[in-house]
């Protein structure tokens, strides 16, 4: 190894995956960008996939020109960290090959599965014990659907994984398949009290804990790449490779948001809000880990995990829980309408939407194109728009959409205050609200907080790169690296008024059109 010591990143999204290089100060080396985009497949009935194989097509092409630019600095690379999303799913038989495509969380053909999953166990049990809700987006909806959909294909799967499991089952050989805690948090079949695989979840399911990997954490390294890969990326034949991290976890880790005084709110196509602590300060209830972070998770023993009505609980590790809202529908409002009303540029927009006043539309939107994750996780529900006279313009409809997610935000954020009042910044990254000031301006006022933009671009890459720094002994915390902030949005008071009168509105609305269809939400 020449000079500094450097990491390599892989973040593996739903729309792209990118490969960035990273120094030990947290900061991105210059001239090492590459990126991949491409789309998942969807299906007329709710489907959205992509088969196993293309994925690894573009991950490995993302890396060829990674590697291409890092030239004569690879020799520095000292490890590879991995961000990636959660909750994908796909089949692999005993060889390591791929029964299935990959399901995206955003597959919704689960959905009576789950309602069926409803109605037979314990919802709150459930969400108690592994942190998540029973909807499509988790494993348990999706491999009860499998089982009535494809028997014949659900028999032949030796081993249900993620995507990374499937990568590193390919570069590394299979004794490489095993999951991380923190995607394994993301599952739906977790404990997150002993932080196993959960018994009773996976038997409501009819599911053997031997089809499903070995849980790791962070410290288990994949070293030596096989067969092709060798030849292909030998620089990094002896590189540690960490598991992969879920892309939430990565996000408030990269962003700085390594304590609850901070909340980390991303606004890209769909968004989140999350909080991360330490397992040493488990708030109203007490928390102890057992052993060391070496090799395979150590149990987590808690009285009572800490799990908010509404909210998902998954982690970062063994000793750092993560616990907050996602939501289907983000910045794929703005692009939605803006597409399909035909409104003009953003620049133009931008101007227009900054020019009215809150909610003197008179109009209430819920924001569920995608249908529903937090807060309600109603897998039916739909968007609806009321409120609409002759005089109603697009660019008030436009305005409508934007607040309403805003204030779906608001109420996360008030559910997570009531478990972490130390809460002292909010931190945001994401394209949706990098480009419009004015949807910014939106969020402090609806929140009634102060908003802070992010200055990390990548903030996801850089909670990677600096989590596999930790696990390699390149740093000795993950918040020796200050995270670099931008410009931050005062609220208004008095459209802070405003808001919340208009989130009453929005609530009526959601009671109106949505819980009567049968859906007990967690609320």
């Amino acid at each position: 190894m020449s000079g500094e010591p450097l990491t390599l990143t892989l973040d593996i999204g739903t729309s792209s995956t990118r490969v960035l290089l990273w120094d030990t100060q947290g900061r991105e080396v210059e001239a090492v960008r590459a990126q991949i985009k491409y789309q998942m497949h969807t299906t007329p009935d709710g489907g959205m996939e992509m088969p196993a194989e293309e994925l690894e097509k573009h991950v490995g092409d993302c890396l060829d020109q990674a590697m291409t630019q890092v030239g004569d600095r690879a020799g520095s690379i000292a490890a590879v960290g991995v961000s990636t999303f959660w909750h994908a799913i796909l089949g692999l038989a005993a060889d390591g090959k791929p029964l299935t495509p990959i399901y995206n969380w955003a597959d919704q053909r689960a959905g009576g599965a789950a309602r069926e999953l409803r109605s037979r166990l314990d919802e709150h049990a459930v969400h108690q014990r592994t942190g998540c809700v029973l909807h499509s987006s988790y494993y348990p909806a999706k491999l009860t659907w499998l089982q009535q959909t494809q028997p014949d294909v659900y028999k032949q799967v030796a081993r249900w994984a993620s995507p990374s499991e499937y990568l590193f089952g390919r570069w590394f050989g299979t004794g490489a398949r095993n999951v991380s805690l923190s995607m394994a948090s993301g599952t739906g079949l977790l404990n997150q009290q002993s932080c196993t695989w959960d018994a009773e979840t996976l038997a409501a399911i009819g599911l053997s804990a031997e089809r499903l990997a070995p849980i790791v954490d962070l410290s288990e390294r994949a070293q030596g790449l096989q067969g092709e890969f060798t030849g292909r990326w030998s620089a990094l034949k002896d590189v540690p490779f960490f598991p992969a991290v879920g892309d939430g976890a990565c996000g408030n880790v990269g962003s700085g948001c390594n304590t609850p005084t901070k909340f980390a709110i991303n606004l890209g196509t769909s968004g989140a809000i999350r909080a991360l602590w330490s397992e040493s300060a488990e708030p109203k209830a007490a928390n102890k880990t057992n052993g060391s972070d070496k090799g395979a998770a150590q149990p987590v023993i808690a009285s009572q995990p800490i799990v908010i009505p509404g909210l998902w609980r998954y982690r970062v590790d063994s000793r750092r829980p993560l616990i907050g809202a996602a939501f289907s529908d983000g910045g794929i409002v703005y692009d939605w309408m803006t597409r399909t009303l035909q409104l003009p540029p953003a620049d133009q927009l931008e101007k227009l939407l900054a020019a009215m006043p809150p909610g003197e539309h008179g109009l209430t939107f819920l924001p569920f194109l995608g249908g529903e994750r937090s807060l309600g996780w109603n897998p039916d529900a739909r968007a609806a728009l009321t409120g609409m006279n002759l005089d109603t313009s697009p660019i008030e409809m436009l305005r409508a959409g934007m607040e309403a997610v805003a204030m779906r935000f608001a109420l996360a954020a008030q559910r997570l205050q009531s478990v972490f009042p130390q809460l002292q910044q909010i931190v945001a990254s994401g394209g949706a609200l990098g480009h419009s000031p004015c949807w910014s301006q939106m969020f402090a006022d609806a929140i009634g907080r102060p908003v802070t933009l992010a200055a990390e671009a990548e903030a996801s890459s850089r909670g990677a790169a600096l989590l596999a720094m930790q696990a390699a002994g390149l740093i000795t915390h993950t918040s020796d690296a200050e995270a670099r902030l931008g410009k931050t949005y005062i609220p208004d008071p008095a459209r802070h008024i405003v808001y919340q009168q208009m989130l009453v509105r929005q609530q009526a609305q959601y009671a109106m059109l949505i819980t009567p269809q049968g859906h007990s939400p967690l609320t």
